[in-house]
């Protein structure tokens, strides 16, 4: 190998891996082409783009992970993994994807990824990680070229009191998009929200906010929607379907299948350095998008969930009770062990962030995403739930044996 094509072959390496083999071949039995050969990939390679994913093995993420590779194979795609084991599965499913060993936490694995991605898209959970986005942006804020962030929030941003009531606002990402992004640090997600906005004159940034997010991902470790065994868990607890007071409130909701495709148009503009589409500002403070494609009380949610969860024998009794908030988050972390007199789980943990899910309105207009182009294809997420409960069921069934 020449000194050039060396020099080359160690900057790809420091930044996006050593395996050019998954790229190339160079036949071994002619050493004297290999130094061409070599040269010549490792230019191709290196103007490549490069894009950093975060959270591409979560429901979400595996499915913009999927779809990424599949629509565009000449992008070199680098996916931070928490354990070893994850990485060989996910490069087993994709040959060409690389991964980092690492955690939100993992920040100087971060900050290096971010600088050499000229695309950064993140579907990892933002509460309570906002070190990790300070690091995300130093990291792309370093680079000598302006780059792209898709980062993802979620409408839970503008929920109501849980109280089981359909009086609600509708809230719109262009029309409302003032009060969006005015929000008090106090709300979920907004801290976070106002920390990549912040960073929008440095970087190309895009917010991607999602209400509810149903249906089977094609991702390599957690196909199933993030909410899924909570409900479980608390339909377990009760025996039977359940609802805050009447169930009247109001969530919007989209198929992972479709909200994936809101990246993929994105990314496709990044790809194009493109600014603008129909007059829309693709990037910037104001790029805030919702996510949804219907709207569902959760009276008609549970309606649809009870039979299937009878039929597959996780509740005995199809009666769909009235419950209090506080009774849900308690019944979400017990399940059949559930304890009516335990104390509550504290006020910022996960099952309380669920069990206020069940009462309380989250509707979205979603305005800018149809500027981009982009429809709805699959069905309601109702329709999913048969699907949905026995790949959880023969999840679960898998981990007891493990």
């Amino acid at each position: 190998m020449t000194v050039f094509a060396r020099r080359e072959a160690q900057r790809w390496e420091s930044n996006w891996g050593s395996n050019l083999g998954r790229f190339i071949t160079v036949p071994r039995s002619k050493p004297p082409r290999i130094h061409s050969a070599y040269l010549g990939v490792i230019r191709v390679l290196l103007q490549m783009p490069q894009l950093f994913f975060i959270g591409g093995t979560g429901h979400v993420g595996g499915a913009v992970l999927d779809r990424l590779v599949e629509l565009h194979p000449n992008v070199l795609v680098k996916v931070l993994v928490r354990t070893q084991g994850k990485a060989s599965r996910l490069m087993s499913k994709y040959p060409k994807v690389q991964t980092v060993i690492g955690a939100l936490d993992s920040f100087d694995e971060i900050e290096s990824s971010c600088r050499a991605a000229d695309i950064v898209v993140n579907t990892a959970p933002d509460v309570t990680h906002e070190a990790s986005y300070q690091v995300i942006l130093r990291g792309m804020k370093s680079r000598e070229t302006k780059g792209y962030y898709i980062h993802t929030s979620g409408a839970s941003l503008i929920w109501d009191e849980p109280k089981g009531s359909k009086d609600a606002r509708v809230w719109d990402d262009i029309g409302d998009i003032g009060d969006l992004t005015s929000m008090d640090v106090t709300c979920t997600h907004s801290a976070t929200d106002k920390i990549v906005r912040e960073a929008a004159q440095e970087i190309n940034i895009a917010i991607i906010s999602p209400g509810g997010v149903g249906g089977l991902s094609p991702s390599i470790e957690h196909p199933t929607p993030i909410t899924t065994p909570g409900i479980l868990l608390t339909a377990r607890a009760f025996n039977s379907g359940f609802q805050i007071d009447e169930g009247q409130n109001r969530h919007s909701w989209i198929h992972v299948l479709d909200i994936a495709e809101i990246y993929l148009k994105l990314i496709g503009h990044a790809l194009d350095g493109n600014a603008t589409v129909e007059g829309l500002q693709l990037w910037g403070p104001e790029a805030y998008y919702f996510a949804t494609s219907e709207e569902i009380s959760f009276a008609d949610f549970i309606t649809g969930l009870v039979p299937v969860l009878h039929k597959h024998g996780v509740i005995q009794s199809t009666e769909i009770k009235p419950v209090s908030v506080i009774d849900a988050a308690r019944a979400s972390i017990w399940g059949k062990d559930y304890k009516p007199d335990a104390a509550p789980p504290p006020e910022d943990s996960w099952a309380m962030h669920i069990s206020i899910l069940y009462g309380i309105n989250m509707r979205i207009r979603g305005s800018r995403m149809f500027k981009l182009g982009w429809m709805a294809e699959r069905g309601s997420v109702v329709d999913t739930f048969e699907d949905v409960i026995a790949a959880h069921l023969a999840l679960e069934q898998n981990r007891g044996k493990e």
